[in-house]
């Protein structure tokens, strides 16, 4: 099992290493080959004065990736090389480096020269000169009583990143700079830093003062007074004889779920800890340990940054006494089983579990590999947690998301079994049955009308409740997203190159965006979308996915006005097509479908279950006036209305008949409908609308029909009727 880290510690030297080595072959021959192999010789001249056994010449790309040095006299030898194409680097890899990386034939990787090796040949006098890189230098201030060798500066420009450290006296020079503008940034190495951070000439990243540098030549002058930076200190204390391992991160949010920590410090075994580097302002600190025994939490032991309470500091305030108890830890543990992943993702067919308070805030989460069938989730603190299965959106899987007690991700998070776990109690046998979820294929295209590769492909909710899914585009513009839970999907491709994303539905504004439904364990083919005949498209209703039935009908009644649904606050629109139509709704449908004639409504109602200024109050008494409804005489004489009452499939019948003007019509001596006898209530409304083609019922076995009269009518039927209406008679 291996942990998913919710923190990022980096360090400036690390970093360096990573920008100009870590992008590197590995400086191991691949594995022996069958195949004769070739090699690649030739010289690398330096300046004089720099030591070419630090110069390291690699394959950067080829068959075999391989990286060897220089010798004193620049001469160098790729032995051992399969056949094929090959880009080699030069990089200086002395501390500092002075000369600029370049490839063979040319700085720029895209115009180098390609080295082409056959089985048995030894390319020679493949040769490179290495030229001497610009130089920033400058002097360090700093606060009385701070060294200047802990600052270090880095150097940000075409090129890449470099580094120099600063002496005792403060002066500094960092080497090997391409021509180009430069950030110049410095910062103390090492914890408690006692000075703030800075980019030069004292501002942050972002409003830098670019430094411009010359190859070959030096810049000086670039001089910085470092300001005192505040710090914390406090400790977590631990019963008597034991010992604390881990370390706090001071952090300023907003969001304190993307880990943007200010600073961090290690913990002492005594549980003390001072972190500096700190400009003044408030922040929320978070303990995280090194072992099993004890939680992780928020300043004040909250589970989460919310309630933890904020820790305020003046510039260079050495704040002291922030105290906190450790806590001891409480876990989950369990396993999965259940059907295979139909194959690997882009990530695996691994899985995460994530551990959810009752808020619905991840509290800790953890990977489970794919050769794994267990889990532990570690260092809780004591609580009721929901425990989820593939939620969380930065981890692909192929494997439907779900909570425990295997309740699938489409039955909603509420009704999760909740997991109770006491401080040092380990709670294990939480366990999931998994299946392989849903996928969504298809197709996107540029605005050339070529495949686009790379795009990035989401498949999301508006409101969140299903997880985010996402994948990338092959070469030839297909793409396959998996993980999918039973529901309605909307899908976004996103390319930098284009203008912007487009959405399914083959639109570019994300609130027409169609939405489309899927089914676990099967794919469906969302078809292309392409940015060469996208539109910007008009919105319909999110509830009714493309393909829906009365899909068109549903949106031309949108289009008139009919029916305007229901808006949320997340700028979802839906319509919920399998809600039985209420009379007072169906009477609002008719007005509207009539082009809202003029009708002022009475100042009594006609009806006692119907007040004045009640919702459709104008609709429903004009339906009345018009005699399309008549309501229902009670015991007492009086009328109702029934505003409430869902519209029976033979009322709507009647409606329509009466909204038509009551035509002529004579009913058939034969009913069309199994379920219809002759002397049923509005037979002749029901069999007039079937003549219309309006209705056409539902076929049933033996080349019969019914009518299905009591059956409330849907709003998706019902748009139906009103667009044959429509068609029919031309009402609007």
């Amino acid at each position: 099992m291996k942990g998913k880290s919710r923190g990022r510690y980096r360090l400036a030297l690390t970093l360096l290493a990573a920008l100009f080595l870590g992008a590197l072959p590995a400086g191991l021959a691949s594995p022996a080959v069958a195949a004769a192999t070739g090699s690649i010789s030739g010289t690398v001249t330096v300046p004089a004065g720099v030591d070419a056994t630090k110069i390291m010449v690699a394959t950067l790309a080829g068959p075999t990736q391989k990286n060897v040095w220089a010798d004193a006299e620049g001469k160098f030898l790729l032995p051992a090389l399969e056949a094929g194409q090959y880009n080699l680097q030069f990089v200086d890899t002395a501390a500092p480096m002075q000369l600029l990386p370049t490839f063979y034939g040319n700085r720029d990787r895209e115009q180098s020269t390609v080295v082409t090796v056959t089985a048995g040949s030894a390319i020679t006098g493949i040769n490179q000169t290495m030229t001497m890189g610009g130089t920033i230098a400058g002097e360090v201030s700093v606060p009385a009583g701070v060294n200047p060798a802990g600052v270090t500066v880095i150097a940000e420009g075409p090129g890449g990143t470099n580094s120099g450290a600063v002496n005792n006296d403060g002066t500094y020079v960092v080497r090997g700079l391409g021509t180009g503008g430069h950030k110049v940034s410095f910062f103390h190495y090492g914890q408690p830093s006692p000075v703030l951070s800075t980019y030069y000439p004292g501002a942050s990243r972002d409003g830098a003062t670019l430094v411009p540098v010359t190859e070959g030549a030096g810049v000086t002058g670039i001089n910085q007074v470092m300001q005192p930076a505040a710090m914390i200190s406090g400790q977590v204390s631990v019963p008597m004889g034991s010992s604390y391992d881990g370390q706090v991160t001071v952090e300023a949010g907003p969001d304190f779920t993307k880990n943007n920590f200010v600073s961090t410090a290690f913990i002492g075994a005594d549980g003390r800890y001072t972190v500096g580097g700190l400009p003044a302002g408030k922040y929320k600190l978070h303990f995280r340990t090194n072992n099993q025994k004890w939680a992780n939490m928020w300043h004040g032991a909250f589970a989460v940054a919310d309630k933890s309470p904020w820790v305020s500091v003046a510039a260079g305030q050495q704040l002291t006494g922030v105290t906190d108890s450790a806590v001891a830890a409480a876990s989950v543990s369990g396993s999965v089983s259940g059907q295979p992943a139909p194959g690997p993702t882009m990530s695996g067919s691994g899985m995460s579990i994530t551990a959810v308070m009752q808020d619905g805030t991840v509290a800790a989460s953890t990977v489970m590999e794919t050769s794994q069938t267990t889990y532990s989730i570690r260092n809780l603190l004591p609580g009721s947690y929901r425990i989820q299965f593939n939620r969380d959106p930065d981890f692909v899987s192929s494997y439907e998301a779900q909570s425990y007690k295997d309740l699938p991700e489409s039955s909603g998070t509420a009704g999760a079994t909740l997991v109770t776990a006491q401080a040092g109690q380990a709670v294990s046998n939480i366990n999931a049955t998994v299946r392989a979820g849903g996928t969504f294929t298809g197709k996107v295209l540029d605005s050339q009308g070529r495949p686009l590769a790379n795009a990035r492909i989401n498949v999301y909710t508006k409101d969140g409740s299903l997880v985010t899914r996402f994948d990338y585009s092959m070469a030839d513009g297909t793409f396959k997203v998996t993980g999918l839970t039973t529901g309605l999907y909307f899908v976004s491709a996103e390319e930098g190159a284009e203008s912007g994303p487009i959405f399914s539905g083959n639109v570019t504004n994300a609130a027409n965006a169609r939405s489309i439904s899927t089914v676990v364990g099967q794919n469906t083919d969302i078809g292309t979308l392409s940015y060469a005949t996208a539109t910007e498209g008009k919105q319909g209703f999110d509830d009714v996915p493309l393909g829906a039935q009365f899909q068109d009908e549903i949106q031309w009644l949108a289009d008139k006005g009919i029916s305007t649904g229901w808006q949320a606050g997340d700028g979802s629109r839906t319509y919920q097509p399998l809600t039985p139509v209420n009379r007072d709704a169906m009477a609002a449908f008719m007005y509207r479908l009539s082009g809202k004639p003029a009708f002022t409504a009475p100042a009594v109602s006609p009806f006692k279950d119907l007040p004045v200024g009640a919702q459709f109050f104008k609709e429903i008494t004009w339906l009345a006036d018009k005699g399309i409804s008549t309501g229902w005489e009670e015991a007492d004489k009086s009328k109702t209305y029934r505003p409430l009452q869902p519209v029976n499939r033979d009322a709507m019948a009647a409606f329509m008949y009466r909204l038509a003007g009551e035509p002529e019509f004579t009913a058939p001596k034969v009913s069309p409908f199994v379920d219809l006898p002759t002397t049923a209530q509005f037979y002749k409304e029901i069999t007039w609308l079937a003549a219309q083609g309006i209705s056409t019922g539902w076929a049933e076995a033996g080349n019969t029909k019914s009518f299905r009269p009591l059956q409330p009518v849907n709003r998706d039927a019902m748009a139906a009727f009103m667009f044959r209406y429509n068609t029919k008679f031309g009402s609007i």
